[in-house]
Order: C-alpha cells, then structure tokens, then sequence
C-alpha cells in the first residue's frame, strides 16, 4: 500500500550530459549518420540505483563516450561535494528542491535546448516547474511518490491504512525509514493532518517531536539498500 505525500522530480542537469542523452536516446540514428565518438568523456554523479550499469556499457559502445559514473546517498551529500570543487560533473541528479539551492549558488550551468530534440517529447505536466522556470537549468528524469511497503509474510494488508499506523507498539523494531529528514519529516506531518510544505516552525517541530515518538519502532534508517533487506524478510 502506498499513499502519497510528494512528488519529487530528480532532475539531469548540464549541458554536456545533455547532448549524451541526446546520442544515447537517438543511437540509431547516430549510427546511421556515421557518428562514431571522440574518445569523449562524460563525468555522471547520481542517485545509487537510477541507471542499470548495463546501460552505461550499451551507451558506451554506441557513441564510444566514456562516462565516469559516481553515487550518492542524499541531496545533502551530493551537495556539499560539489559545492567543494575538485570534480567537475557534467551531470548531476538533485531533487527539486536542491535544485533552487543551487541555482542559487551559481553551480549550475544553462542547457542548451538545441542540443535536446527529445525535450519535445516531455509531458507538459513536467515542464516549467516552479524550481525552474523555462527548463534554462534543468530536464526531467525521475518522478515518484513516497509511501508505505509492507512484507504481507508478517503484515496484513489492512493492518495499515494510515500514516498513523506505523506507531503502533505492535511493529517495535521492525520498521526501516529511508534516511532522508525531508520524507520522514513529511509523513510525520501528514500524519497530524499538515501540509507537508508547512512554513510553520510550530507545526514542523511539534511533527519532529511525534517521529520521536516513533523511534523505538525503528529497526532502522538506510538508503537504497533497504530493497535489499525487504526482499530478504529483515
């Protein structure tokens, strides 16, 4: 069961990453007009998990692109690497809400949307969003929701029907959270009946003080190997 409580876009960013997703959304083409690479290297830093590596190796031998592939756990994470220097990414993957910190921050560069012919092929609905407006910085990637995933071996399916249900003393150390304050935050407020964008420093800390309340029902707080652990009955 699964009920949502955002919706969270990881985004593409720069412009070299962005003509690598040209070739590799239109390989055939390239490989009927003759492209053949340029020893070119393209440097990715993104969410674990978002891009099978098979893919990378397919894209490679196709446009003969090399790419340099790195994996965060958390926007905060990604952030403070590049905010440090050193490494020059042609494409990272933030959530919309690092996007605006960034913009903000001059770290990102303006795309060039001659270069993305499939950006026509973009559902209106994803475009134009609030955290940039006209797409100058960014493109969509991933959209989803957050919400709640049971092992039916040990929870019945209406056993949980609402956010609220996951304090109940029955599931004592047997629940992981994904470690990102902003969702866990976020159910917690839904759980009181709040905006999950509430302004309201009242109302954000008294939901800090019930997902408190919660802590000895968590098993524990992960990142993407959490999928791991649900599929093996932990």
């Amino acid at each position: 069961m699964k009920k949502v409580i955002s919706i969270s876009i990881s985004i593409l960013v720069f412009v070299a990453l962005l003509f690598g997703l040209n070739l590799w959304l239109t390989a055939n083409e390239n490989a009927r007009s003759g492209f053949k690479g340029g020893g070119n290297v393209l440097n990715i830093y993104n969410w674990g998990d978002y891009i099978d590596p098979a893919l990378i190796s397919k894209f490679t031998k196709e446009t003969g692109i090399k790419v340099n592939y790195e994996t965060f756990d958390s926007n905060e994470a990604m952030y403070t690497k590049v905010k440090q220097g050193g490494n020059s990414y042609d494409l990272v993957v933030p959530s919309e809400y690092m996007i605006e910190k960034m913009k903000s921050e001059n770290l990102l560069l303006p795309i060039d949307k001659k270069e993305i012919p499939n950006l026509k092929n973009y559902g209106s609905q994803f475009l134009n969003q609030s955290f940039d407006r006209g797409n100058k910085y960014t493109v969509p990637y991933f959209w989803g929701t957050l919400g709640i995933v049971y092992n039916d071996k040990y929870v019945k399916a209406n056993e949980i029907k609402h956010w609220n249900d996951l304090w109940n003393k029955r599931y004592r150390k047997s629940i992981l959270l994904v470690d990102s304050s902003r969702d866990d935050l976020g159910f917690s407020l839904v759980s009181m009946g709040q905006s999950v964008n509430s302004k309201s420093v009242g109302t954000v800390e008294a939901a800090k003080a019930k997902l408190d309340t919660m802590m000895p029902n968590v098993k524990a707080i992960l990142n993407d190997e959490i999928k791991m652990y649900m599929v093996q009955d932990e």
